[in-house]
C-alpha cells in the first residue's frame, strides 16, 4: 500500500511525501515538486501543516465506559468504593466497545499510539486492532499480596505472552506490555518476576509509581525505602519501564530514573483532579535526560483523552506552580506529546513501532493541520497555536501505519462506535 500526499507544509516549506508500507519513503522539497510517482493513493494535502502524531503514554482506555462516573473523590476512596467494584462488572464486550471509544476519541484528537493498562486483553488487543491505532497494551495485574492469585496472574501473564507476544516489535501494531498496576496492589515476589519477565523478553513495563503521598508513607512504613527504591530494589526500573504520574520524588530518586532510563509519564490533568499533591517536576527530569511522555490516564479521572489539552495545561501548571513563564514552553511540551522527548524513532527503544518526526524513513504516523482554522489564524509560530490555541480542533487529518485514520475530521465506522460504547454503559449501569 502507497499513499503520497501533496500540497502540504513541512517545516516551513512545500512539500510532498511519499508513504509505503507504513513508512515515509521519500520527502520532496518544493524545488522538487510535482513529483511524478506511481501510487494506490493521491491526497491534497491543500496546504495543510504536517507535524508528527501524538503519543498518550498512559491510560486505561476501556474507561472511556466511566467517564463522568465518580467524580469530585479522593483517589483511595475513589478506586475502593466505586472504581474497583464497578470494574468488576465490566464484561469483555464492555471493554470491546469501551476501547474502541477510546481509539476513536484519541484519533479524532490527533493521537496514534497509547500504552494501556487494563483487563479483558484480548477484547481490548482486537478493539485496538480494528480501530487501527497503535498501542503497547498489556494486561494490567493485581494480585492483592495473596499468594495464590500471584500464581495465577502470573500463569495467565504467560500464557497471554505465548499467544500475542512472540513477535517482531519493529513491525507491530500492538506492542506485548505487562502492567502491574502499582506496589499498593500487587506483591513484591509478582513485581520482581515482573521484572525478569520483561528483562528476559525484551519487553515494556507499565506501572503507577509514586502518584500519592500516602504511595510513599507507607511503602517508607513498609520497606524503609521510597517507592523508586523500592521498585530499583526488586529490579523492576530498565530502560523498558514506564512509570506513570511519578510526582513524589527526591532527588535520589530522580538520580535511580535516569541511571535506569527510566520513561515517566506526565499526567497533568489527571494529578490535579485527584488532588495529588506535588507537582511533576518537569526541570529536575529535564536536566537529567529522563525520557519523558505525555499522559491522559482514564476517562473516569480527567475526563477525556485529548493531548493537546493535556500539553496546554502541563505547560501552564509549571509555569504557575514554580512561578516561572519561560518554563515548560511550547517546543518542550510537543516533543513530550509527540515522544521526542522519550527518544522515540531513534533513543531508548521502549517503542520501536512509532516515530516521534516526520523524516524519510521513520514510521508514517503523522498530522495534517487545517491552515485556516479560526484557530490557527495568524500562524506566527506553528508550535504555540497548536499547543496555546487550536489543539485538536486543528486536527484534519490522521495518518498511522501509514494508512488514513481520519479525514476531514471524520472517522469511518465512528457512529457504530458511538452507538455500542452508549449501549454498553447503560447494561453497566443497570447491573450496578
Amino acid at each position: 500500500m502507497s499513499m503520497l500526499i501533496t500540497n502540504i507544509s513541512l517545516d516551513g516549506e512545500e512539500a510532498a511525501i511519499y508513504i509505503e508500507a507504513g513508512h515515509i519513503r521519500t520527502i520532496y522539497r518544493k524545488e522538487q515538486l510535482p513529483p511524478q510517482v506511481d501510487t494506490d493513493e493521491l491526497i491534497d494535502g491543500g496546504g495543510a501543516y504536517v507535524v508528527p502524531a501524538l503519543k498518550n503514554g498512559h491510560t486505561h482506555a476501556a474507561m472511556t465506559l466511566l467517564r463522568g462516573f465518580a467524580d469530585d473523590m479522593k483517589l483511595q476512596p475513589w478506586l475502593e468504593q466505586k472504581i474497583w467494584p464497578t470494574e468488576a462488572k465490566l464484561t469483555a464486550e464492555d471493554i470491546y466497545w469501551g476501547t474502541r471509544l477510546a481509539a476513536l476519541e484519541m484519533i479524532k484528537s490527533g493521537t496514534v499510539f497509547f500504552t494501556d493498562m487494563y483487563f479483558h486483553y484480548p477484547e481490548s488487543r482486537q478493539a485496538i486492532q480494528d480501530a487501527g491505532i497503535k498501542a503497547a497494551s498489556g494486561p494490567a495485574l493485581l494480585d492483592f499480596f495473596d499468594d495464590q492469585a500471584g500464581r495465577e496472574r502470573r500463569r495467565e501473564m504467560q500464557e497471554l505472552f505465548s499467544q500475542y507476544g512472540n513477535q517482531n516489535p519493529e513491525h507491530e501494531q500492538i506492542l506485548f506490555t505487562p502492567a502491574p498496576h502499582s506496589i499498593y496492589t500487587v506483591s513484591s515476589k509478582t513485581l520482581r518476576w515482573l521484572g525478569d519477565f520483561s528483562r528476559d523478553n525484551n519487553l515494556p513495563l507499565h506501572i503507577h509509581v509514586s502518584e500519592t503521598k500516602k504511595e510513599v508513607d507507607d511503602c517508607l512504613q513498609q520497606h524503609s525505602m521510597r517507592p523508586v527504591e523500592y521498585l530499583d530494589s526488586l529490579g523492576l526500573l530498565s530502560p523498558r519501564t514506564i512509570a506513570a504520574h511519578a510526582v513524589w520524588l527526591e532527588e535520589k530518586e530522580l538520580d535511580v530514573l535516569a541511571k535506569r532510563g527510566v520513561t515517566v509519564v506526565h499526567n497533568p490533568v489527571s494529578n490535579m483532579k485527584l488532588s495529588s499533591g506535588s507537582c511533576f517536576p518537569f526541570k529536575d527530569l529535564r536536566d537529567r535526560n529522563i525520557p519523558m511522555l505525555m499522559g491522559t490516564d482514564g476517562c473516569s479521572s480527567n475526563n477525556n483523552l485529548d493531548l493537546f489539552e493535556e500539553m496546554k495545561i502541563a505547560a501552564l501548571l509549571q509555569k504557575h506552580h514554580f512561578g516561572d513563564p519561560e518554563l515548560l514552553n511550547a517546543e518542550e511540551v510537543f516533543a513530550i506529546g509527540t515522544g521526542a522527548a522519550a527518544g522515540i524513532g531513534g533513543g531508548n527503544g521502549v517503542f520501536p513501532n512509532i516515530s516521534s518526526e516526520v523524516k524519510e524513513g521513520a514510521h508514517a504516523d503523522l498530522l495534517l493541520i487545517d491552515p485556516e482554522h479560526v484557530q490557527m489564524v495568524p500562524n506566527y509560530n506553528l508550535i504555540s497555536n497548536l499547543v496555546y490555541s487550536a489543539g485538536a480542533a486543528a486536527v484534519d487529518t490522521v495518518v498511522c501505519r501509514g494508512k488514513v485514520l481520519m479525514r476531514s475530521g471524520k472517522v469511518d465506522g465512528e457512529e457504530e462506535t458511538v452507538r455500542h460504547a452508549g449501549r454498553c454503559a447503560q447494561a453497566l449501569l443497570e447491573r450496578l
